[in-house]
C-alpha cells in the first residue's frame, strides 16, 4: 500500500506527570504509517523555575526527530542567552545551533545508528581491484592476441554462422594465394571436411567459389581489423557495459532511464556492445581498405549491400540507445527550473544521507512563572484554551506563503503547485533537510528550508486553562478550535466528581482523529503525537483516591461518594 501499512498500528506510548504548579497527559500512536518518525520533551523539572514541553514530527527518517528530542534540551541550556534570561533569544540559537551541527560528520555517523542503517563497508577491495585493472587488462590483451579468429568470434557473442565458416573462409583465403590453388584447396577442403568445430559439430564447407570469394575481403577485415582493434573495442565495451557503465548511470542519473540502461547492458553483452561502439566500429572496418583505389568503392559498395542490415541492426539499437538518452535529456531538462537551477528530490543522486535527506519539525514551549515562550518550525502546532477559546501559540510554516515563498525564491528554490519546494518538501521550516540549504551565499536563516522559529510569548493568567502541542497528525484532522473543544468537554469531573487521566483524553483523540481507512488523501493516515499542559494541578482519579485514603488514615472515617470530606462525614 505504498507508504501505508494494510491495518493501522494503534499501539500507544503514554505517560502522565506534572509538579505543584502544572500536569501534563502525553500519547503517541504510529497509525498507518510504516514507521513512527515523531519524537518529543515532557520536562516538568527543566531546571529549578522552567518547564519544557515539545513535539518533533520527523520526516524522510527518525533519525532528526529522535536527535532533537536527546539533544535540544541540553543545547538551549548551553545558549549564553538563555543563562542571561533572555528565553526567546535563547529558542532561536539554539535551533540554528542544532541544526548546525546535523552537518558534522560525527552528528551524521550518530544519525545513522539512531535510523539503524548500515553502515559502508571501507572499500579496501574495490579500490584493489581498479589497482590491478591495467594488470588484467594487459593479460586479457595478450590471451587474445594468441587466440584464433574462430575463438575471438566466440568469445564476442558472433552469430553461428561466422563461426561454422570460419575455417572455410581461412582456407579459401590459402587456395587464392596459392599457385597450385586447386590441390591445396582440395587438401585443405578435405581437412576442413574432417574438422571438428568448436561446438562440437562436423564444420562444413562451402563449395560455392562466389561465396568463399565474397568471404575472403570479409576474412581480411577480420585478421586486420577485429583481431585487434575490434576485439579490443569489444572487450572494453562488454566490461563498460556490465560494470563500469551500470553503476556510472545508476550512480549519476538516479534515474529509472539510468537503471533501464544499465540492466540493459548487463542483461545482454552483445546488444549492449553493438549499441555503444556499432558506429565507430563501421568507421574502423572501412578504414581498413584505405590501401588501394578500391577503398573509396569498398565503403559505397559496403554501404550499398549491408545498408539493410545496418538499418535493421546496429542503427536499431542505436535508436534504442538514443532514445534512453533522449529520455535521459528530457528528464533533466525537467529536473531545471526556468533559470536553468538544479531542481530535484532528495536521495535522486543514489543515496540518501541523514540530516541532508531528512529532518524534522520542532515546538517548543518554555513555561517559566507567568510567561509562556513557544518556538516553532515547521507545521506542528501549540495552541493554548482561555476560556474555552483557541489562541494559536504558533505559525504553520507552508511553502505557499508570501514570506516563506519569498525566501524560498530568494534562495534559488521555487514551489510547485501542489505546495512543495522544488517537488519535495511541504513544509518551508525544519530542522535538517540540508539537501535544500546548500547556498552558500546566504546565511543559514534565508535558505530556501530555514530552521529559523518563529517565537511567540503569552503572560498566562486565570483565564488559561490548559496547553495543546501537538505534529500536524492532528492539525491536519482538526482546526485548532475542534481539539480545544474536544479536550475541554473530557476535561470536566463526572457525576462523582473524578476526573480522567490527561494521557487517557489524548489516547482518545488519536483514536479520533484516525482514519478507518487509507482510501482518503491522506487525512488522519499519519504519526500522531500530543501533549496536553493544564496550567494548574491535575487532580486525576488516583490522586482522589489517594486522598481520600490519607483522610481515612488520619481521621479514621470513610469518605461519603459525593467527595464531601472526612470531617464533615464525622460530624454528620
Amino acid at each position: 500500500m505504498g507508504a501505508y501499512l494494510s491495518q493501522p498500528n494503534t499501539t500507544k506510548s503514554s505517560s502522565d506527570g506534572g509538579n505543584s504548579s502544572m500536569s501534563y497527559g502525553f500519547s503517541a500512536m504510529q497509525g498507518w504509517r510504516v514507521s513512527m518518525e515523531d519524537a518529543h520533551n515532557c520536562i516538568p523539572e527543566f531546571d529549578k523555575e522552567t518547564a519544557m514541553f515539545a513535539v518533533y514530527d520527523g520526516h524522510g527518517g527518525e533519525e532528526v526527530a529522535m536527535y532533537c528530542s536527546k539533544y535540544l534540551p541540553e543545547i538551549i541550556k548551553e545558549q549564553k542567552t538563555y543563562k542571561d534570561g533572555k528565553l526567546q533569544k535563547a529558542l532561536e540559537d539554539a535551533f540554528l545551533a542544532i541544526d548546525s551541527r546535523i552537518t558534522t560528520e560525527e552528528v551524521i555517523k550518530e544519525l545513522v545508528q539512531i535510523a539503524g542503517r548500515p553502515t559502508e563497508e571501507p572499500p579496501a577491495e574495490k579500490v584493489a581491484e581498479e589497482d590491478d585493472l591495467d594488470t588484467e587488462e594487459a593479460a586479457l590483451l595478450h590471451e587474445e592476441a594468441t587466440m584464433t579468429i574462430e575463438e575471438l568470434l566466440v568469445r564476442y557473442g558472433q552469430n553461428r554462422n561466422a563461426v561454422k565458416h570460419a575455417a572455410a573462409i581461412s582456407a579459401a583465403a590459402k587456395k587464392v594465394s596459392t599457385p597450385h590453388g586447386e590441390a591445396t584447396g582440395d587438401k585443405e577442403d578435405g581437412e576442413g571436411q574432417k574438422k571438428e568445430g568448436l561446438n562440437g559439430e562436423v564444420e562444413e564447407v562451402v563449395d560455392s567459389s562466389k561465396k568463399v570469394k565474397e568471404e575472403v575481403d570479409s576474412s581480411k577485415k577480420v585478421k586486420e581489423g577485429e583481431g585487434v582493434t575490434g576485439g579490443s573495442k569489444l572487450r572494453a565495451c562488454r566490461r563498460t557495459g556490465g560494470g563500469e557503465a551500470s553503476a556510472t548511470d545508476g550512480g549519476e542519473s538516479g534515474s529509472s532511464n539510468g537503471k533501464e540502461k544499465a540492466g540493459k547492458a548487463e542483461g545482454d553483452a552483445g546488444p549492449s556492445c553493438s549499441s555503444a561502439t556499432s558506429k565507430p566500429a563501421g568507421d574502423s572496418q572501412s578504414r581498413f581498405f584505405d590501401d588501394s583505389e578500391e577503398s573509396e568503392e569498398g565503403e559505397e559498395g559496403e554501404e550499398e549491400e549491408e545498408g539493410s542490415d545496418e538499418e535493421d541492426g546496429s542503427e536499431e539499437e542505436e535508436g534504442d540507445s538514443s532514445e534512453l538518452e533522449e529520455e535521459d535529456t528530457e528528464e533533466g531538462e525537467d529536473s531545471e527550473d526556468e533559470d536553468g537551477e538544479e531542481v530535484c528530490l532528495p536521495g535522486m543522486d543514489g543515496k540518501e544521507e541523514p540530516g541532508s535527506d531528512s529532518g524534522t519539525t520542532a515546538v517548543v514551549a518554555l513555561i517559566r512563572g507567568k510567561q509562556l515562550i513557544v518556538a516553532n518550525s515547521g507545521d506542528s502546532r501549540c495552541v493554548v484554551s482561555e476560556r474555552g477559546k483557541a489562541v494559536d501559540m504558533s505559525y504553520d510554516h507552508k511553502p505557499e506563503d508570501e514570506v516563506e515563498l519569498a525566501r524560498i525564491k530568494n534562495a534559488g528554490g521555487k514551489v510547485t503547485m501542489d505546495g512543495r519546494v522544488n517537488g519535495g518538501l511541504n513544509l518551508s521550516r525544519a530542522i535538517g533537510d540540508h539537501f535544500y540549504k546548500r547556498n552558500k551565499a546566504l546565511p543559514a536563516e534565508e535558505q530556501m528550508i530555514s530552521a529559523m522559529p518563529d517565537v511567540k510569548v503569552l503572560t498566562l493568567n486565570g483565564d488559561h486553562d490548559f496547553m495543546v502541542i501537538a505534529c500536524d497528525g492532528i492539525w491536519n484532522v482538526l482546526s485548532s478550535q475542534e481539539v480545544v473543544d474536544f479536550i475541554s468537554e473530557r476535561l470536566k469531573p463526572d457525576q462523582n466528581g473524578k476526573v480522567r487521566p490527561l494521557s487517557s483524553v489524548v489516547e482518545e483523540l488519536l483514536e479520533h482523529c484516525l482514519a478507518p481507512d487509507t482510501s482518503g488523501d491522506g487525512t488522519g493516515c499519519d504519526n500522531m503525537t500530543c501533549i496536553i499542559v493544564t496550567l494548574r494541578p491535575h487532580p486525576t482519579q488516583s490522586d482522589e483516591t489517594k486522598k481520600r485514603k490519607h483522610q481515612e488514615e488520619a481521621d479514621g472515617t470513610e469518605p461519603e461518594e459525593n467527595g464531601n470530606d472526612g470531617k464533615k462525614a464525622k460530624s454528620d
